[in-house]
């Protein structure tokens, strides 16, 4: 093993992340090799630079004019577009958004946890926590409405068992359902993923079911389990009922309990409404963890980006900087928040018109951007029948699930919408 990664070994010894890493997390480190190298030198090297591969002029980098043109009108200097970005991320949009998210759920003032990595979306963020903390053949548990891009991370990237748990009892959220799956286990060491507002259901839990849910995790960390909660946070912020609980459950799970590690996974990417610009982040949580600790858990990830995508998009990076220090910003946020609420209400109004047909029956949905239907048959036969009669497009998941985006269809669409997904169903599953 090489010695970088024996000395963060050493630091996170004794820690519920030295429980919970894989042999492939305890082998990763930082190299002190061009980037670190190359940042010694931006200090020092006033005279010459000769490190890093980029080609440079008179100090600044090289580019193509008609490629900068693109970018002029967006006030970004050759600095920030085209040199590469820092690997755990630029620094000022790490401590803007942890300020942000501090903003966004103040149940975290005070509380110890990492600044924020950058990574290259949410689909990024979860593959770097697969990689540092699953083995083959160890099991995650996931609620059984859950993001399909799942398997590829987890079952065939790191060749883990998925373990499904009934995320809905009764139209509410299934605590004790969980708390099944998790005692069914024969493994002290317990991984799993929660993703609220959930997709492809659109649920968020209430308050009360989100303070029980954390208390459920945190008995099952006193009594000796060795906790892993990734929260996929894709959809944070999006909340249409009063009841919901707005903060992230990382706020109440990052300082549970010393053997509850709590791992936020956040999405510029849907957040800020900006999808192609790829940039994700992980924040790290565990009572008792230590800067020094957080500090080698970086590195570790570090040296996954490093490995991997190198580094995230700085021109990305440097445009959401300065949208996140516009004045406008959450004003224009929230303007589009309230849009897709309009379209929420809309929609459980043409819904309720539907109330008694047992061909298609709603799940419970609350938040973010999807609803999903129980099909009485084949969601797949349903899906192909909208697409090729009706030219409407859903999505069918697990041959019983039907989910609609309606965040993807205007406000004075969304009725009609709604009369030809059940008129299809009528005429597939029978009148």
């Amino acid at each position: 093993m090489n010695p970088l990664a024996q000395e963060l070994n050493r630091i996170l010894e004794g820690t519920i992340v030295d429980k919970l890493l894989s042999d492939y997390g305890r082998r990763m480190y930082f190299p002190k090799g061009i980037i670190s190298q190359s940042a010694e030198a931006k200090q020092k090297a006033t005279k010459y630079n000769a490190t890093i591969g980029i080609a440079t002029e008179s100090g600044s980098p090289m580019y193509l004019p008609s490629i900068y043109s693109m970018f002029a009108h967006d006030g970004l200097t050759q600095n920030e577009i085209f040199p590469y970005a820092p690997t755990a991320g630029e620094m000022q949009l790490r401590k803007l958004w942890y300020e942000d998210m501090l903003r966004k759920n103040p149940t975290m003032k005070d509380k110890k946890v990492s600044l924020p990595i950058v990574t290259s979306g949410l689909t990024h963020s979860i593959s770097l926590v697969a990689s540092l903390f699953l083995e083959k053949n160890d099991t995650i548990l996931v609620p059984d409405m859950y993001w399909g891009n799942y398997n590829l991370t987890f079952v065939e990237q790191r060749e883990a068992k998925m373990i499904q748990f009934p995320l809905f009892s009764n139209e509410a959220l299934n605590i004790d359902g969980l708390e099944k799956a998790i005692d069914s286990l024969d493994s002290q060491k317990i991984n799993l993923i929660l993703n609220f507002p959930n997709n492809p259901s659109g649920y968020s839990p209430k308050i009360s079911e989100a303070q029980r849910l954390c208390e459920m995790l945190t008995k099952k960390a006193f009594e000796g389990k060795h906790l892993l909660v990734l929260l996929d946070d894709a959809y944070f912020d999006l909340f249409y009922e009063e009841n919901l609980y707005r903060e992230s459950l990382f706020s109440m799970l990052c300082d549970a309990h010393e053997h509850l590690f709590a791992v936020k996974g956040d999405a510029a990417t849907k957040e800020e409404m900006v999808w192609g610009f790829r940039i994700g982040f992980l924040t790290f949580g565990a009572k008792g963890l230590t800067d020094s600790h957080y500090e080698a858990l970086t590195k570790k990830t570090m040296g996954l980006i490093r490995g991997s995508v190198s580094s995230c998009s700085k021109p990305s990076q440097n445009l959401l900087i300065k949208a996140m220090q516009s004045p406008h910003r959450l004003e224009e946020k929230e303007m589009n928040v309230k849009q897709l609420a309009k379209r929420y209400h809309l929609l459980k109004t043409a819904l309720g018109k539907y109330a008694h047909n047992k061909h298609l029956v709603p799940l419970p949905f609350n938040s973010g951007y999807f609803m999903a239907f129980v099909c009485a048959g084949d969601a797949e036969a349903l899906r192909i029948h909208l697409l090729d009669t009706y030219k409407v497009g859903t999505i069918s998941i697990q041959g019983t699930y039907l989910r609609l985006a309606f965040s993807s269809v205007d406000l004075e669409d969304i009725e009609d919408l709604v009369t030809l997904v059940y008129k299809g169903a009528d005429e597939v599953f029978g009148a």
